[in-house]
């Protein structure tokens, strides 16, 4: 009998810990950093350009602003011909293209060269 009550205690440990995992693997991941670029090695990039399409047809995309400090680029125009915005993400050498095929309205550079990062909304 009392092997019983350890078997129902068992399965309703197992139950909590299975509802528990499916929890964890449910909730978004937080980013490391906010912001489009993935962090590589836990190095942020040194530069980061913003393309109208495909980085192959370099029409790279100037900020709105002049001012100093965060420069924003409003990209609403290139989704609404039919377009997609990709940033291109470099890391020393290297260099990682994130296409954005979800529109956004802007995006926004912040950092230096040794914290840069770009957020889009």
């Amino acid at each position: 009998m009392w092997w019983s009550e350890v078997s129902r205690r068992m399965a309703w440990l197992t139950l909590a810990g299975m509802l528990s995992a499916c929890a964890a693997a449910d909730a978004s991941p937080k980013p490391a950093v906010a912001g489009v670029c993935p962090l590589r090695a836990g190095a942020t990039p040194s530069q980061i350009d913003v393309f109208d399409g495909d980085p192959s047809e370099q029409a790279i995309l100037a900020p709105d602003d002049d001012g100093p400090g965060a420069n924003t680029y409003t990209v609403k125009d290139v989704y609404a011909q039919g377009r997609t915005v990709t940033i291109r993400c470099h890391y020393g050498h290297d260099a990682v293209d994130v296409k954005l095929p979800t529109p956004v309205t802007s995006c926004r550079f912040s950092g230096d060269d040794h914290q840069a990062q770009i957020s889009c909304n």
